[in-house]
């Protein structure tokens, strides 16, 4: 449970920081000069991206929770027996769709839509390697009979994975329809929103799958989430 009491903390330093930048312990009524001087034209974050962050954070949640999950019932010897190369492919395809994202929200901000059309078909590019390599590793693990037995750790594999999936599938929905924006050469404001919108979701989503792949799997990194995942 060390891995969900980590993620509960971050959560609460983010929300901190979010909440003393809205300036809601501030007493306008207290200062000087007109109202309007004291208020100022500031403005927070738009209402879709505080909407998404809100969501990531509970799905966040939810995978904290399934991963400490594993961590106790699954001793760290008990990893599914699976080549971890396919994987490893489909991590970095993962990671090329976030960075083909940042790509497209900076051509935007530069007012070049051609790259920015470039790094959104190549971040589609990248999601769909990485649905099409999940696809087969579950094929494997399949053929292998694991999960279909009490193999706790083929089991929770597949609900991990799958739950990962659906989110990822999700997305692709909302980047083809940015995609398609971009393709119309839409104004630079609204499809830099939608992009930063898609940026946000896949970082997140990327961020949960090298925990998930490190707590599957032989990893660098490993160790630490064993750690993490064992009982506080």
């Amino acid at each position: 449970m060390s891995l969900v009491l980590l993620y509960l903390a971050a959560l609460a330093i983010v929300s901190a920081r979010w909440l003393a930048r809205q300036h809601l312990t501030a007493k306008p009524w207290l200062g000087a000069g007109p109202p309007a001087a004291v208020a100022g034209p500031e403005r927070g974050p738009a209402p879709a991206m505080l909407g998404l962050a809100v969501f990531l954070a509970a799905v966040g949640l939810l995978f904290a929770l399934l991963t400490a999950s594993y961590g106790m019932r699954v001793p760290p010897g008990g990893r599914i027996a699976l080549d971890p190369r396919l994987l490893w492919i489909t991590t970095g395809a993962l990671a090329v769709a976030s960075v083909a994202l940042h790509l497209a929200s900076a051509a935007v901000r530069r007012g070049e839509p051609g790259e920015a059309l470039g790094g959104l078909l190549l971040a589609g590019a990248g999601s769909l390697v990485f649905l099409g390599g999940q696809g087969l590793a579950w094929r494997r693990l399949w053929a292998a009979e694991a999960g279909r037995t009490a193999d706790a750790a083929g089991s929770f594999f597949y609900l991990i994975t799958v739950l990962h999936a659906l989110h990822l599938a999700g997305g692709l929905v909302a980047l083809a329809r940015t995609t398609r924006r971009a393709a119309r050469a839409e104004p630079p404001a609204p499809l830099g929103r939608s992009i930063a919108l898609c940026t946000l979701y896949w970082d997140a989503l990327l961020a949960i799958w090298l925990v998930v792949f490190g707590l599957l799997f032989r990893t660098p990194w490993s160790g630490l989430v064993d750690a993490l995942c064992r009982p506080a």
